[in-house]
């Protein structure tokens, strides 16, 4: 079942942060990748002054999973809303602590845009969709832009267990979104449930977590790649939960 109305209701108590302009022309800035290999950073920048931050993690997978091509069209949509993206390159293929990456990436984006009281929301994808709460825990302390809402979607596993941080510097009022799909079979929920139990392990407040359960449908399978798509179908599921999760930041 999903619960998208209460995450709803949670953002819109958080709210009070950022302008709340509509109309951006169609012109943007794109930049990157700023540093080569892991570490490195692309920026997306809108025409008008930004609304909001999106920090956005990508998935485990092909080099061009590691570069914002199979995001593209969404982080487009990102920045024609008014979002200022920021996308780190956290590994090539696969890297057993990914944190020092992230850290580098963002520092680096954030040398160059000012995010400076704007509201943030931190999307994750499949290996991302774990790695964007463990951000949420780190940002602070490292001076990253801390999410006021985190958005993981088909979250993976972490792998390596014995890197995984603790979520206890997770801020208790940051809105927090779990995405599963009905046919991944890749991931098949297990990342959203190992993440429940490390963020109940941590004290985290059941009451600021919300689960969206992404059904098959007409112009969607709603299988691990599904977040990816672009048909309505996809773009309601995803570009449109992501929309309303920041319109309520915005306000």
């Amino acid at each position: 079942m999903r619960r998208l109305p209460a995450l709803l209701i949670l953002l819109a108590a958080l709210a009070g942060c950022g302008g709340s302009g509509s109309s951006y022309p169609d012109k943007a800035t794109a930049t990157g990748p700023i540093v080569k290999g892991p570490g490195g950073v692309w920026i997306f920048q809108p025409a008008g002054k930004p609304k909001d931050v999106v920090v956005f993690f990508h998935g485990q997978g092909s080099f061009h999973e590691a570069t914002p091509v199979n995001h593209r069209p969404w982080i487009d949509h990102l920045v024609q809303r008014g979002s200022l993206v920021i996308y780190p390159r956290y590994e090539l293929s696969y890297e057993p602590d990914p944190i020092p990456f992230v850290i580098k990436g963002v520092q680096t984006a954030m040398k160059r845009v000012d995010t400076r009281g704007l509201p943030v929301l931190a999307i994750g994808y499949s290996r991302g969709g774990g790695l964007v709460v463990e951000y949420g825990a780190f940002a602070r302390e490292n001076g990253l832009p801390v999410p006021n809402a985190i958005m993981a979607v088909f979250p993976a596993g972490q792998g390596d267990e014995r890197r995984i941080i603790s979520l206890r510097n997770l801020d208790h009022k940051t809105a927090l979104l779990l995405q599963t799909g009905e046919d991944d079979n890749v991931v098949a929920g297990g990342g959203a449930r190992f993440l429940l139990g490390r963020l109940q392990a941590a004290g985290f407040p059941a009451s600021r977590i919300q689960t969206d359960y992404v059904r098959s449908q007409k112009g969607l399978v709603a299988n691990h790649f599904a977040p990816l798509q672009t048909s309505p179908a996809a773009k309601a599921e995803f570009w449109g939960v992501a929309d309303r999760m920041l319109n309520a930041l915005d306000e």
